[in-house]
C-alpha cells in the first residue's frame, strides 16, 4: 500500500504546475496512513505464527506488526501537525484582556505566522520523503537478511539526508546534512565491508544460517572444519562498527 501510493504521488507530482498545492500531498499522505493503520490492524487477526516473504528477506509477525503501527501513528501525528493551516484568529482588543493573556496572545499569533511561511510545507516533496523512510522503517524491523536490512537501512538514510536539509535558508541544516550523507557513505562501506566478509566466510547471509553455523562451529571445535568461528566473529565485528556508525553511537558520535 505504502509502495503503490508513493508511486502515485510521485507521478502526481511530476505533472504538477502550482508550487502551492503541498498541503493536498501532505493530506493524501495522512489518508495513506490512515489507511494503512487499518490494514496492519487487519493482518494482526490473520498472522499467527509468521509469515516469511520475497524468499526470506522479510519475516512478518506479530510482534513487527505492531512496531509498523506505532511506526504509522507516530508519522500521521507529524504530518497532521503541518498539514492544516491554522485558523485566522480573529482581532482582539488589548484594553479587554491582561497585560499576560495579551504577551501569550502575541506569542500565538507569531507561532502561526512562522508556522504558515515555514519552508516544509511549502514543498511538496516533504510528505514523500516522510513516507520513504517509513517505508525503510517498516522493511526494517522486518528484516531476515543481511542484505535486506542493508537496503532498509539506505532506504531510510537517503530520506533523512534529505529531511536534515529541506530548510534551505539555513547554513547549519545544509552543513548538517553533508556532514550526516558524507560519514553516512563511510558507516555504509563499513556494513558493505563486514557483509562481504561474512557471505566469503560462511555462504550465507540469512541470519538464521549464520547462527547455524556459529553453533555448530562452537559445538565441532576439535573439528577442522571450513568454517573458522573467528572468521565470522571479525566479520561481524565489521558490521556492528557500521551500524554504530551509522547511528551515531558513543564512541563514533564524534
Amino acid at each position: 500500500m505504502l509502495i503503490i501510493s508513493t508511486l502515485l504521488l510521485i507521478a502526481s507530482n511530476a505533472v504538477a504546475i502550482k508550487r502551492d498545492m503541498s498541503i493536498l500531498y501532505n493530506r493524501a499522505a495522512i489518508l495513506v496512513l490512515i489507511y494503512s493503520i487499518l490494514l496492519s490492524i487487519i493482518s494482526l487477526s490473520i498472522i499467527n505464527k509468521g509469515i516469511g516473504l520475497h524468499g526470506g528477506l522479510l519475516y512478518v509477525t506479530n510482534f513487527t506488526q505492531i512496531f509498523q503501527i506505532f511506526i504509522l501513528i507516530i508519522c500521521t501525528l507529524i504530518l497532521q501537525i503541518t498539514s492544516f493551516y491554522a485558523n485566522k484568529p480573529k482581532s482582539v482588543k488589548a484594553e479587554h484582556m491582561s497585560k499576560e493573556t495579551y504577551n501569550l496572545f502575541i506569542v500565538i499569533i507569531t507561532r502561526i505566522v512562522n508556522l504558515k511561511n515555514s519552508d516544509h510545507i511549502k514543498i511538496i516533496e516533504y510528505p514523500l520523503i516522510l513516507l520513504f523512510i517509513i517505508m525503510g522503517a517498516i522493511f526494517l524491523i522486518s528484516s531476515y537478511d543481511i542484505i535486506s536490512i542493508f537496503l532498509s537501512i539506505e532506504l531510510q538514510s537517503y530520506g533523512l539526508y534529505l529531511l536534515s536539509a529541506i530548510n534551505r535558508n539555513s547554513e547549519l541544516s545544509t552543513t548538517g546534512s553533508l556532514i550526516y550523507f558524507l560519514l553516512g557513505g563511510l558507516s555504509s562501506c563499513l556494513i558493505l565491508l563486514g557483509t562481504s566478509l561474512l557471505y566469503v566466510n560462511s555462504g550465507t547471509t540469512n541470519l538464521d544460517n549464520i547462527y547455524i553455523i556459529s553453533i555448530i562451529q562452537d559445538i565441532n571445535n576439535n573439528i577442522d572444519n571450513v568454517y573458522k568461528s573467528y572468521y565470522i566473529n571479525f566479520s561481524l565485528l565489521i558490521f556492528s562498527i557500521g551500524f554504530l556508525f551509522k547511528i551515531s553511537a558513543a564512541p563514533f558520535h564524534f
